[in-house]
């Protein structure tokens, strides 16, 4: 055996000149491979999140909080003072703003009637004298009245001296700045009375050559308030005798 093989011929490899070049590069790729170390990939997954972390807080935008569907509460209205009114006021308006009358008897100058407004101290707007009482006098039921509620009207009787007992009346409002007159009427014998907001005026109507003292027949006229005028309701003739007539108030 020993001589088998050293006489069998030696056998070298031999390759084409591509061939060499190819197995130098092949070499030369396994010995990278093998040089190179394994890819870290925990660190780079480290770094990103790192820099994914790293903004700083106080750039942050804060959320938008959701609107309250709580309503905000209302604040409590202050006390506002209300000022005492002036003594002996009354607000004929009834608007808040004040006013008296006054029945003044100045003894043989005759009564009068005077208005007053309240601005911090009473200022008199308005007055009506009765005049010599030996001619005409104010009544002495002159004064304040009520009429369809709230408001308040002057009113002023005036009463003429001698055997006619002559009755003017007037009737006026207060508007804020002056004094108006909304009902007047007059008469011999006359009378008044307020019913409601009704005004009722009585007076003599007298035939050819009757005395003052007799009249036959009587006229009531009535009169309601609307709020800004007396409007005429109804006027009646009433006589003053019953059964037949007596001959002097006969045609």
């Amino acid at each position: 055996m020993p001589d088998d093989e050293a006489r069998r011929p030696t056998r070298n490899l031999v390759l084409p000149p591509w061939g060499t070049a190819a197995l130098a590069l092949i070499l030369a790729t396994l010995a990278c491979t093998v040089s190179r170390p394994p890819l870290e990939r925990a660190p780079l997954a480290t770094a990103v999140a790192a820099t994914l972390t790293a903004q700083p807080t106080s750039s942050a935008i804060p959320p938008t909080a959701p609107p309250s569907l709580t309503p905000e509460p209302t604040p409590a209205p202050t006390a506002t003072a209300v000022p005492s009114p002036p003594p002996d006021a009354v607000s004929l308006n009834c608007d808040g703003t004040y006013q008296r009358l006054r029945l003044l008897d100045g003894g043989a100058a005759g009564r009068s009637l005077r208005l007053d407004r309240w601005e911090g101290g009473w200022h008199e707007v308005w007055s009506l004298e009765g005049g010599d009482p030996m001619i005409r006098q104010l009544a002495s039921e002159a004064g304040l009245y009520a009429f369809g509620g709230c408001r308040q009207l002057i009113v002023a009787p005036l009463r003429y001296a001698g055997s006619g007992a002559v009755l003017e009346l007037h009737v006026l409002a207060w508007t804020g700045g002056k004094v108006v007159e909304v009902y007047q009427n007059d008469g011999i014998g006359g009378d008044w009375r307020r019913d409601g907001d009704r005004l009722v005026f009585e007076k003599s109507l007298y035939l050819y050559n009757e005395p003052n003292c007799c009249p036959c027949n009587r006229q009531v006229t009535v009169h309601r308030w609307n709020g800004s005028a007396f409007l005429e309701e109804e006027t009646e003739i009433r006589p003053t005798y019953s059964g037949t007539p007596p001959p002097i108030c006969q045609p």
